[in-house]
């Protein structure tokens, strides 16, 4: 296989070797024991202790970013934000500003996901089935479910690529992403603060696996190796799912069906 004919297979699958290879790097990163989660809350403790309450909102709006560039692996960003409010309270961190700053970064770290899905439109050069994927997202449905995956533990990085894939406006994606991810991190901010030291924070945040006692002494368990698969497992399941939806012609299938058992019924 000469060169050119390798350029070109790279060019046309660039997307999807790119996808494959931070799958790999994070999955050795989180089967080495590496605790993300621990590591991101220590940064920020680093910036409030250099800067006060400045540093609290500049560490926050960098691990963010970090949290949401990563694909596919879960980098814990959301649960430092609970040991940092659950650590530090109010009024040391305001809520609203966490969640404004922790939006706008996490916003920025989700272009990643966008752009992949552009980059892999050479894989797809069906036309029908790009226009089809496009007249899904242009119906209308784009921006409650971006606002959805944003604002939940729904693996949103698989759904922005699909976005990015069917050429949706980034500005629009950006738009609904941080309103989501605003609701998110806000929550996360908000809710170890009012529910400190009751029983219904340890019940809800221990829904989640998140011990809220050890949050308030800064301690963040690290992810496990289940739990790293698990991820992987519900992101492939949830982009499967979304390609179904919009890459499978459903009308024209349910068609063929219909057609097909009619013409059985009349043989016999």
């Amino acid at each position: 296989m000469d060169g050119q004919k390798i350029k070109e297979i790279f060019k046309k699958y660039s997307g999807v070797i790119l996808i494959v290879s931070i799958i790999l790097t994070f999955l050795i990163i989180g089967f080495l024991g590496i605790n993300f989660g621990q590591w991101l809350a220590n940064l920020v403790f680093e910036f409030y202790n250099l800067s006060g309450e400045l540093g609290i909102y500049l560490g926050v709006f960098l691990i963010s970013i970090f949290g949401n560039f990563t694909i596919i692996f879960p980098v814990p960003y959301v649960i430092a934000l609970i040991v940092i409010s659950a650590v530090i309270g109010f009024p040391g961190v305001n809520p609203i500003f966490l969640g404004l700053v922790g939006a706008l970064g996490a916003s920025i770290g989700e272009v990643t996901a966008w752009l992949i899905g552009k980059g892999t439109q050479n894989a797809f050069k069906d036309s029908e089935r790009m226009n089809r994927m496009k007249s899904y997202v242009e119906k209308g449905w784009a921006p409650i479910l971006i606002f959805i995956f944003a604002a939940t533990p729904l693996p949103d990085d698989a759904f922005l690529i699909v976005l990015g894939l069917a050429s949706y406006s980034i500005i629009k994606t950006l738009i609904f992403c941080y309103i989501g991810k605003f609701v998110l991190c806000f929550l996360c901010s908000a809710l170890p603060i009012w529910l400190a030291g009751t029983a219904l924070g340890d019940l809800l945040f221990g829904l989640f696996g998140i011990n809220l006692s050890a949050a308030q002494s800064g301690v963040i368990p690290p992810s496990t190796p289940l739990e790293i698969i698990s991820s992987s497992i519900t992101w492939a399941v949830t982009i499967s799912v979304i390609f179904l939806l919009v890459y499978v012609d459903w009308g024209k299938l349910m068609n063929k069906l219909f057609k097909s058992n009619k013409d059985e019924s009349k043989v016999y």
